[in-house]
């Protein structure tokens, strides 16, 4: 027994080490099987309250396809996204307790708790930077960076929309364009790890502010609100690769609910 306890002491040290505490919290990113399973709570508010809207978030790749496949089921619907969200919880913990660490669910409330302190953060800096460029500082009375092309949303509608946003477009632009970017750049074509990062980050933050004036509820181009959205990309990058996926998309939600609900006019 002694020989036993003995053995495993030292796989409890590499968990005790592997969970960082208090501030250091803030100098590790969460791991992405950490991050995707803490996203779950963004992921059902969007994909469930897409049955009270007509809406969906431009970079949502899958809602049309699930729709398709269970032939416009709802309760098919419903009963695929439950699965999903519940299968990606059950797997993380699976995997992460054969890896011998824990899965830290309970950091979801620092992670919202960080997000919403970032979310100001950038508002403000990122507003302030555009504003040194273009020479106007970006009110929502001059730029309204969240509305939907003429239509204004209810609560609801806002609330489903801002949790599109956070999840969708961060899994779309930072996890497939800015870090799948980064190691293809990397690997094929043999950049360092930080130019590659840094090319990844460029291109992928056009592309993200590009994407917000394309279709019918695409906003009208301005300079100031194309270069605000490319300084949020790049910021919202930074925290991908920094923080981890769980950050980014809980800072994105909270932004745009900030935008729509606290300094919006509609």
């Amino acid at each position: 027994m002694a020989e036993r306890e003995k053995a495993r002491s030292p796989r409890a040290e590499i968990k005790k080490s592997a969970q960082p505490t208090g501030w250091r919290r803030l100098t590790v990113p969460y791991d992405p099987l950490t991050s995707l399973v803490l996203t779950m709570p963004v992921f059902l508010v969007y994909h469930l309250g897409l049955l009270l809207t007509d809406l969906r978030n431009g970079a949502d790749l899958v809602t049309g396809l699930m729709v398709q496949v269970l032939d416009r089921s709802l309760l098919g619907y419903v009963a695929l996204t439950l699965s999903v969200a519940v299968g990606v919880a059950l797997a993380g913990r699976h995997l992460r307790k054969r890896d011998h660490h824990a899965l830290e669910p309970k950091a979801l409330v620092p992670v919202i708790a960080e997000s919403t302190v970032w979310s100001f953060v950038m508002l403000v800096s990122v507003g302030w930077l555009t504003a040194q460029i273009v020479g106007v500082w970006l009110s929502m009375d001059h730029a309204p960076l969240l509305q939907l092309g003429p239509r204004t949303l209810g609560p609801l509608e806002r609330i489903v929309m801002s949790a599109g946003a956070g999840f969708h477009e961060e899994l779309v632009f930072r996890v497939g364009l800015f870090g799948g970017g980064a190691l293809a750049l990397e690997r094929l074509a043999k950049l360092s790890t930080t130019r590659a990062a840094l090319i990844a980050a460029l291109v992928s933050s056009l592309l993200f502010s590009a994407v917000h004036y394309v279709g019918a509820l695409g906003d009208g181009f301005t300079i100031a609100s194309f270069l605000f959205r490319f300084f949020m990309g790049l910021a919202f990058a930074a925290l991908y690769r920094f923080r981890g996926l769980a950050v980014a998309v809980y800072t994105h939600t909270i932004y745009d609910l900030l935008v729509f609900f606290v300094f919006g006019n509609t």
